[in-house]
């Protein structure tokens, strides 16, 4: 068989059974199809969040950007004040675990670790989730809805320096929901970490400034009891004058420290507040929200030639056959002649 012949053959035949082929073809787009229909419909929240400081720019500045991610002071170690990543803090199970803990009271006042869990049961079966049961351990059902929130949340810093939190869920009302519970659980955890330390040496200025009073008070008093004692003696005598000298060199060091002390804390005070910022999203968790899912004409189209590939590889398999079993033992009949010696020279 030539393959003149090959070609010839493999078209009469593809005519002859161009049926079985259209058939095969129109069987996997039905199948295709039927796979997308199974596909969850997920739908994505965007939303942008930006500190604002009480500092004397409130615009989108360098300095104001560096202080929500944590780049202004970055130690090189641990040894100094280490700087607090929003991005890690987004992305922390502490924070996926109180997202999980809390209550939605528009959804039954249960735990968004529950309405994950029951959101994704409702779509199980064939190519779809696997279902999980609910735990009753409540540690067991943190641990799994805080596995799913990370699997559905996502942070960024876009090309702006604003952070982007993204939320997908098959349910548009958890979408929303979780997003707002999220952005609040960052924003107390960020204003915690940020003004703990402010917070700490506003309150031991406090302590300092109040210790220092109450010696200072304990110096007047001394002072009035000295000056009352001592009331008809003669002031000029050492024994009289050297007491009074030495309680007012210790009154005017300790109000000299107790100034700067004063001053200490009001430059706490005003520290703690600047950083303390005021957390706020710019672009709001709310629909429209981007969908995801599968194109059903596209799937349709990718399986109808797959179907139609495989019923022409069927139909073309008894022909290619043959002719392969024809060249084969053409070669095996040649391979098998004897060699004709060559000829002899004279």
């Amino acid at each position: 068989m030539t393959n003149i012949e090959l070609i010839k053959q493999l078209i009469k035949r593809l005519r002859k059974f161009s049926w079985l082929i259209i058939l095969l073809g129109i069987g996997f787009a039905g199948f295709f199809y039927y796979m997308v229909t199974r596909n969850v419909v997920m739908y994505t929240s965007t939303a942008t969040v930006f500190p604002l400081n009480s500092t004397t720019d409130n615009a989108v500045t360098s300095s104001a950007i560096s202080n929500i991610l944590g780049l202004s002071d970055a130690p090189k170690s641990f040894s100094g004040e280490a700087s607090i990543n929003i991005l890690e803090l987004a992305n922390s199970r502490r924070t996926r675990d109180a997202v999980a803990q809390e209550r939605i009271p528009s959804m039954q006042n249960k735990r968004i670790s529950e309405l994950l869990i029951e959101e994704h049961n409702k779509h199980t079966g064939f190519m779809r989730n696997e279902p999980i049961k609910m735990p009753t351990d409540s540690l067991q059902l943190i641990n799994i809805a805080s596995g799913m929130l990370r699997g559905g949340m996502a942070a960024k810093i876009n090309k702006n320096g604003i952070l982007e939190l993204h939320y997908t869920n098959s349910s548009q009302e958890i979408v929303r929901e979780v997003s707002y519970v999220y952005i609040d659980k960052l924003s107390s955890f960020y204003i915690d970490l940020k003004k703990k330390k402010a917070q700490i040496d506003y309150e031991f200025s406090l302590k300092k400034v109040d210790s220092l009073l109450n010696v200072l008070n304990g110096l007047d008093k001394r002072a009035i009891a000295l000056d009352e004692s001592t009331f008809f003696t003669n002031e000029e005598l050492k024994r009289y004058s050297l007491p009074k000298q030495n309680l007012a060199q210790d009154k005017s060091t300790v109000q000299s420290q107790y100034y700067y002390a004063v001053n200490n804390r009001e430059a706490a005070a005003y520290k703690l507040q600047k950083e303390t910022p005021i957390i706020e999203p710019l672009d709001r968790p709310e629909p429209p929200y981007d969908i995801t899912s599968k194109s059903k004409m596209l799937y349709m189209i990718i399986g109808f030639m797959l179907g139609a590939a495989i019923g022409i590889g069927l139909v073309s398999f008894k022909v290619i056959s043959r002719y392969l079993g024809d060249e084969l033992n053409k070669a095996i009949e040649k391979a098998s002649r004897p060699k004709t010696p060559p000829a002899e020279q004279v």
